[in-house]
């Protein structure tokens, strides 16, 4: 009984798969805040630049996990991302009404870059045009910034580590 009420309250083991996809995006999250990307790097210091700066991160993380060949993972990161953008579009004043248009324009929009960068990373290809369609509409003035986002993604993508190296990554490319 004890046990079942520490899961019930978040306060189960650390190791368990929701404690893992937890951590994966608290780490991607973590990272797509970091000062750097914004200040030095260009990345739009927006709603929008924040969200593609995290859709990012977890894109990486999933074509990684999926090249492990942890799939479950990986589809637990996108599912608890899919909530966290909810949860923002909720409290951004998105009426009810409205949420499941919206979601379902977002889960598209997402899916479709998750694979773009993950189909890159899988390829061993650039990834920068598209994120500079993602990011930045197209504009090839932000392709410095998209080519340093682009090496940050095949950097984690290709660290056993994942996001957790993801910080010390960011400081290593400035």
């Amino acid at each position: 009984m004890i046990k079942f009420l520490r899961r019930l309250l978040g306060r189960g083991p650390a190791d368990t798969p929701h404690a893992q996809t937890l951590r994966r995006l608290e780490a991607a999250k973590s990272a797509a805040l970091h000062p750097t990307l914004y200040a030095q790097w260009g990345v739009p210091d927006t709603f929008d630049g924040r969200f593609e700066a995290l859709l990012l991160l977890v894109s990486v993380e999933f074509a990684r996990l999926t090249r492990d060949d942890d799939s479950r993972s990986a589809d637990a990161l996108l599912s608890a991302f899919m909530q966290d953008v909810e949860l923002a579009l909720q409290a951004s004043g998105v009426s009810e009404a409205g949420m499941r248009k919206k979601m379902r324009q977002v889960e598209i929009a997402s899916f479709a870059r998750v694979e773009q960068i993950s189909a890159a990373l899988r390829a061993q290809s650039s990834s920068t045009r598209a994120i500079l369609n993602a990011m930045f509409n197209g504009q090839d003035s932000a392709e410095p910034t998209a080519s340093s986002l682009d090496s940050l993604v095949h950097r984690l993508y290709a660290d056993q580590r994942g996001l957790d190296a993801a910080l010390s990554a960011i400081e290593d490319l400035s």
